[in-house]
C-alpha cells in the first residue's frame, strides 16, 4: 500500500466518522497538520500513529499489506482532470505573475506564447 492510497482510506475514514482533522487531531494528540500529511500522503504514518488514529476514530483499522494497487496511469489522470475541468485551461500568466514566478514559468518551458498560441488553437476549434 503506498502513502497516497493508505492517506485517502485514512480521510475516508474520518470522514465516515463525521469528524474534522482538527477533532481527530485533538483525540489523536497531534496536530491537524499532521492529519493533513497523512490524508494527503506526503507523510507515511508509523504503527502506533495508526494506532491512535483507530482510537481516535473508535473503529479498528485493517490493513492489507502486498495486495495489488493500481495506479490511474497518464491517460485516466488526464481523463479525470477533463471530466472535472471540461474546456477549461489554466493560463498562468492571466493572473500577472511576480518576475520571480514568470521565471520559473519560463525555466518550465512555460511561456507566454505558448499559453497565447494554445488559445488560438483553441478558439479555431470552436
Amino acid at each position: 500500500m503506498n502513502p497516497v492510497t493508505l492517506g485517502r482510506e485514512l480521510g475516508k475514514r474520518r470522514l465516515e466518522r463525521g469528524l474534522s482533522q482538527a477533532e481527530l487531531a485533538a483525540r489523536m494528540g497531534t496536530s491537524q497538520a499532521a492529519i493533513s500529511n497523512m490524508e494527503s500522503g506526503r507523510t507515511l504514518p508509523t504503527l502506533s500513529v495508526l494506532e491512535r488514529f483507530a482510537e481516535g476514530t473508535g473503529r479498528p483499522l485493517t490493513i492489507v499489506v502486498g495486495a495489488p494497487s493500481r495506479l490511474a496511469g497518464r491517460d485516466e489522470r488526464r481523463r479525470r482532470v477533463r471530466l472535472v475541468l471540461g474546456d477549461y485551461r489554466f493560463d498562468p500568466w492571466e493572473r500577472r505573475p511576480s518576475k520571480v514566478e514568470a521565471q520559473s514559468l519560463e525555466a518550465d518551458g512555460l511561456t507566454r506564447e505558448r499559453f497565447e498560441g494554445s488559445r488560438a488553437a483553441e478558439s479555431r476549434r470552436r
